[in-house]
């Protein structure tokens, strides 16, 4: 179970990881991350479920912020507060750590955006590196087929380890898979249910 609870803090870190932004004015979501308090996304992965879910909203600096809590094994282990920029959906904590600059993980156009680089700093670790961003139709997981960006990231730099990190993202629901390798460990999770928020 430490191992499934730390692989659930790792997967927020990186699934975070991308081009820093500046600019807090924006609209309030993005169709290919819809942010509503009380939406609930459950992936699969080994050695248990894991739940992500909206639970309010929280001002960071002048920006609004919401704060997502990932559940393994029915403890919260780790948590997060996103939000949206004019240049795409930002992480400005993790674990009531600061992303200096916020981590853009999601361009405002995922479509036209092909490639981008990061850097940023979160709790005195460097993350470094470059994605790049593709159409893939057809995607199948275990709530269903998507049609998905899929945004990949080889010889990512965070601290002194190396990491690899594939994610996709599908309109009107969010992430559908995440697939990365950090040190040793490793996960895939791929999305069983989405529940909007009300």
């Amino acid at each position: 179970m430490k191992r499934l609870a730390g692989l659930s803090v790792l997967a927020v870190m990186i699934a975070g990881l991308s081009l820093s932004a500046q600019d807090t004015a924006a609209p309030a979501t993005n169709p290919y991350y819809p942010i509503k308090v009380g939406s609930e996304w459950t992936y699969k992965v080994q050695g248990g479920p894991i739940k992500m879910k909206i639970t309010g909203s929280e001002k960071v600096g002048q920006a609004t912020g919401y704060k997502i809590e990932v559940t393994a094994g029915n403890k919260v282990s780790a948590t997060e507060v996103v939000g949206v920029t004019k240049d795409g959906v930002v992480r400005y904590k993790v674990n009531d750590v600061a992303a200096e600059p916020p981590i853009l993980f999601l361009p405002a156009d995922p479509e036209a955006t092909k490639e981008w680089e990061i850097n940023s700093k979160a709790g005195g670790q460097e993350l470094k590196g470059k994605f790049r961003a593709t159409k893939e139709p057809g995607l199948t997981v275990p709530a269903g087929k998507y049609d998905t960006i899929h945004v990949k990231g080889t010889g990512m730099q965070v601290g002194s380890t190396t990491s690899d990190i594939e994610y996709w993202f599908a309109k009107d629901v969010g992430i559908v898979k995440l697939r990365f390798t950090l040190g040793s460990q490793e996960a895939t999770l791929e999305l069983e249910k989405y529940e909007a928020g009300k």
